[in-house]
């Protein structure tokens, strides 16, 4: 229970079941919602209120409070000799004999002679081995200032500010990015739904050019091979409108796991609005592009936070100051009294530090390169996608009005294999023409439909890539 209970909960997939056409916009708005992707950049901005305290907080005290109750047991068997070496205490009496000298005789000058030993028996005691018990309770206060260290704190408060500012703009430019890649996928869906349509048309013009050369067949019209060649291409249409269906759901499968729902969603796409090139202004395109594009406003804020990291790394030459105050008490005692929660002994102190690091061997100097470094690498960033930035707008412009222009072409290229289609198909009906001919006529109209599908996924996704480059929707 204790491990399931800490383990992470798995995400849920919606399934999404729909008979009405879903547009773009919904489509962008359920990848909004359940992107992976996305929702792991949006975690970023969880960090932006407590990382705005915690720059605030740096300027105020820091306070602790501390309270400890504790008892000891002491217990010394051993003691040390004036002479350094260790001795224990005697635990049990002690019987010890000397001897003394005692004079039997007295010789008249009064000196003693004839003297003898004497044994005397002397008892030493035990002594009990010192013992006790200690207890101790204190409580105590602290708090300290730093009043002065050369503006870090301010520094810091701003680099969050700045960093709060690139967590938001990050969302919105995924938010952007997957945008652009939602509405390609859509594309190419739609483009996909048009491609097995056109596979069926192809199958039902192969089916009907089956029944006319097998009714030809029966008149005498035609021979039995004409008959077969018209099966077999009705085959290989059968065959090609099950490869294409099969591609389809692998594009829709691509679509619902970008959008991060369950790959066995099932829903129409209602088709996207399109437009020319000939609706756009190239400058003003370039003009929005520099005033849309998050990817450029997050490079300017990566080199402001940069610059911001320099400033506050320079603090480390400054000397600091600090305030500390503190206030304890506490009691010791026996074991026989309780701990209190109101120790008698007290004790203030009040202190202010100076504190000037004059030298660490050389470490703030490498830490002020690198941020030098890193502040000089995120300028050129920037600078770099500003040079590009025009580019990627006039690239996609003329790239998109290149598409369109051979969209046209291919526009009416179809429609000049379809009406030569359908001429051939009544010329074969009258027999002015071969199966061969009809044939030709299937082929080319097939690759003509499927130059022209293939050009208009194009020109979508040019469509799309010049949206991405001007930072904005354009239809």
């Amino acid at each position: 229970m204790l491990l399931a209970g800490t383990a992470p909960a798995q995400p849920q997939f919606p399934i999404i079941h729909s008979e009405t056409p879903l547009s773009l916009d919904s489509l962008i708005a359920l990848g909004y919602q359940y992107n992976p992707a996305l929702r792991q950049t949006t975690l970023d901005t969880r960090l932006n209120r407590i990382g705005r305290i915690n720059a605030v907080g740096s300027f105020l005290p820091t306070v602790s409070v501390g309270a400890n109750f504790s008892q000891s047991h002491y217990r010394n068997p051993t003691y040390t000799n004036p002479d350094g070496s260790t001795a224990s205490y005697p635990t049990n009496p002690v019987t010890e004999t000397t001897y003394e000298i005692q004079w039997q005789d007295t010789l008249p000058d009064g000196t003693f002679s004839n003297p003898r030993l004497v044994p005397v028996t002397v008892t030493i005691p035990g002594v009990g081995v010192p013992e006790g018990d200690n207890r101790s309770s204190n409580w105590s206060l602290s708090l300290s200032e730093t009043i002065f260290e050369g503006g870090r704190r301010i520094g810091q408060y701003r680099v969050a500010k700045t960093q709060e500012q690139i967590n938001n703009l990050s969302v919105v430019d995924g938010k952007k990015v997957l945008a652009a890649q939602i509405a390609q996928q859509v594309t190419l869906v739609l483009t996909q739904e048009k491609l097995v349509d056109l596979d069926k048309k192809l199958r039902d013009q192969r089916q009907d050019a089956y029944n006319l050369a097998k009714a030809r067949y029966e008149v005498g019209a035609v021979t039995e091979l004409d008959v077969l060649q018209t099966q077999i291409e009705l085959g290989k249409a059968e065959n090609v409108i099950t490869s294409a269906q099969r591609d389809l759901e692998a594009q829709r499968e691509a679509l619902n796991q970008l959008l991060g729902i369950d790959l066995s969603s099932q829903y129409p796409i209602a088709s996207a609005a399109e437009a020319t090139p000939f609706e756009f202004e190239l400058d003003h395109l370039v003009s929005n592009a520099y005033a849309n594009r998050t990817d450029l406003h997050l490079a300017e804020l990566t080199v402001k936070r940069s610059k911001q990291n320099l400033t506050m790394n320079r603090s480390e030459y400054c000397p600091t100051a600090t305030l500390t105050y503190q206030y304890s008490r506490s009691q010791q005692s026996g074991k026989n009294a309780d701990w209190t929660l109101d120790p008698q002994n007290e004790n203030s102190y009040y202190g202010l530090s100076l504190r000037w690091n004059l030298f660490d061997g050389f470490s703030r100097e490498y830490t002020m390169a690198t941020q030098r470094v890193a502040r000089d690498k995120a300028i050129e960033s920037e600078r770099q996608l500003s040079l590009q930035l025009e580019r990627d707008v006039r690239d996609a412009y003329y790239n998109l009005e290149k598409v369109y222009n051979q969209l046209q072409i291919t526009a009416r290229n179809r429609d000049l294999a379809e009406r030569t289609l359908n001429l051939e198909r009544e010329r074969y009906r009258l027999g002015a023409t071969s199966a061969l001919g009809l044939r030709d006529a299937q082929v080319i109209y097939a690759q003509a439909e499927t130059e022209h599908l293939q050009k208009s996924l194009e020109y979508q996704s040019s469509l799309i890539a010049l949206e991405l480059a001007v930072g904005t929707k354009l239809r």
